[in-house]
This record gives structure tokens, sequence and C-alpha cells, in this order.
């Protein structure tokens, strides 16, 4: 089985509106809805780890901590046309914290913004997934990524934009997924000060708040607490979650919320587990900007990856092992060091 073809046998859920439905229909489509986004959340992380491992670098635990709202945005949320990434009705999401690329690159790949092959080149100079996206090069990337702290004041931005192109876009949305630890930025709080100025309530603020930064837990580094209440004073409508790794309470949120706008911005707070599904990597800051380093390393986290979720979703027992397989460290891909000019280096 060639593991880049795995994507065959997993279909982005659509919801049935050919017929009239009665409860029971309605219940088997939503569980249908449940099993498909968690089969999204393990293939994230599959290819999370074979597009890290190929390339030596990436931040395993911030990307494996946002891959069920990933999911559940992309496979659920979010209305978008990928042979139209241009299309003026669509909604507009924003990965602020930019260094955990591979999990969105994953879902564009598969919603086929671009083929599942380019993972491969996931870091690499020839290719058009670099460690922070480029929006100039990569389809469905809305905004190129830089230092921690500037998307936000964009998403107010381009909020307050579609507020003005009139009552045809009133249902487009500005989703912006934020880092805890980019949230000790001095410009985030002033993008939320604007967003409850202005009573952007087109637009949802997604905090993963998984407790761990570069260097430590964040409460030991600079806390945000209390951050709930310091959200709800800039006057957003504040969201925390029980647990923002499942699928269920993450659906009927975002259900919720695009009935039940308010005049105000929204902040969805995600208790998540920085590593999650990896125990060498959970809530470990090591592996907040290191890929495995070996093959058999990546395997061994693609192997409990399976146990944990891939048995449990019908994934079939060969796929880990043939991910694995593919693998191939060539590490980044660097132009000759004669070319680059010395504003370059």
């Amino acid at each position: 089985m060639n593991p880049l073809e795995y994507a065959s046998l997993w279909k982005p859920f659509r919801h049935d509106t050919s017929r009239t439905r009665d409860v029971l229909s309605f219940h088997q489509e939503y569980q249908d809805l449940l099993q498909n986004t968690e089969r999204l959340a393990y293939l994230i992380r599959s290819y999370t780890v074979y597009e890290m491992t190929c390339a030596a670098l990436g931040h395993p635990g911030g990307s494996f901590s946002e891959a069920e709202a990933i999911a559940v945005l992309f496979n659920y949320v979010l209305r978008f046309q990928p042979d139209a990434p241009q299309w003026p009705m669509r909604d507009v999401f924003y990965l602020s914290k930019c260094h955990a690329c591979p999990s969105l690159y994953t879902a564009l790949a598969l919603f086929g913004y671009f083929p599942l092959q380019d993972l491969k080149g996931y870091g690499s100079w020839d290719s058009h997934l670099e460690s922070h996206p480029d929006w100039t090069t990569t389809p469905g990337i809305e905004i190129s990524g830089g230092s921690l702290g500037q998307i936000p004041g964009v998403a107010v931005g381009r909020a307050l934009g579609i507020r003005r192109q009139g009552p045809d876009h009133n249902d487009r949305l500005v989703y912006a997924l934020l880092g805890d630890g980019e949230c000790n930025e001095g410009a985030v709080w002033e993008a939320f000060m604007a967003a409850g100025h202005y009573k952007l309530d087109n637009l949802v603020v997604i905090i993963d708040y998984n407790k761990v930064q570069a260097k430590g837990f964040i409460n030991l580094d600079m806390s945000i607490e209390p951050f709930a209440e310091k959200l709800a004073a800039f006057q957003f409508d504040v969201y925390p979650t029980s647990n923002g790794h499942n699928v269920s309470e993450l659906v009927d949120l975002f259900t919720r919320l695009r009935q039940q706008r308010r005049g105000k911005p929204i902040a969805i707070i995600l208790n998540t587990i920085k590593g999650k599904k990896v125990c060498d990597c959970q809530y470990n800051p090591n592996w907040h900007t290191s890929a495995p380093r070996s093959v058999a390393a990546a395997a061994a986290w693609l192997d409990e990856l399976w146990d944990q979720d891939g048995r449990r979703l019908g994934v079939p027992p060969e796929f880990p092992k043939a991910l694995s397989d593919a693998i191939e460290i060539v590490g980044p891909k660097h132009a000759n060091p004669d070319d680059i000019s010395d504003a370059q280096a």
C-alpha cells in the first residue's frame, strides 16, 4: 500500500441535504461526522510525523496539540473551495502559531489544495511548503507567517474589511488559531482591544492552550492567567473547553457559535496537551522544536498513534509501517551558499 494514496480511503464530510430525514438519520450523520473528523485528526498527526522526519525539522508538540481543532475546522466549520482558493465568499483561516504549519499543510493536501506527495518537501528550499507558511507559494494560505503576535492584528483588519463589504458577506467569519505562549506578545492584546472596540462578532480567536512554550511551562515563564477573565475584559465572548481534543465538544461548540453571534468577538480557549498522543512529546518542552531523528523513531511514533486511534478508526494496520518506510530523511535543502547575498544570510 502506498501511504500517500491513503487519502483515497478518507472522504471529507458533507452534510446530506438531498432528502427529508428523521431523527435517526440526523443521528447517523452526526456520528459519521465525528468518526470522519477523528480519522482526519489521526491522519494529520501521522502525516505530520512524515513531514517533519523527512525534513529533519519541525514543531511536533504544537502540531499535535492543534490536530483536532484543525480537523474540525476543515471538515466541518470552514466554508472554502479548494479548486477556487480565492472564492470571495469563503471563510478566512489564519494559523497565527505558524511554526505548527505541518498540521495545516496536511489538511490542505487532504482537501485537495495540492498533492499529498508535496508534503515530503516540507521545509526544503525548493518546496512551496516552507517551515512558516508563505501565501505567495502555497494554495490555501491566507497570509505568510513570521514572528509570533503579528497575525491577530491582520485578522482584526480582515474582519473589519469583510464587514464593510456589505450584508452579502455577513455570514463570513474570520478564524485565527493562536498559541498560548504567543499571547505573551503585546501586539496580540492590541489586536484584542481593537476587536472588542469594534464589536467584531465575525472574528473567532482560538487559543491552543497547551501550557508549554519553547523554553518551558508558560505559567513559569510568563503566566497569562486569569486568561478567560482578561479576554472578557477586552469585550470577548469567551468559551473555554473542557477538552480541546474532544471532537464532539468542538463540533457542538462551533455549531452554537455560528448560530448565536451576539455583537462581540469570540474567543475559544482549547484546553489541550502539548504533544498529544505521543508519550515522549506530551508536556515536554524539548519537543517544542525538534523532529524525530531517525526513521526508527518516527516508526515508533506512528505505531503509537495507530495503537491509540488508528485501530479504533478502522485504519488499515499496514498503514503506519508503509508511511514510515516511505520516509526519506533529506533535511532542509538549501541553495548554494555562494548564491546567497549578505542580506539573505
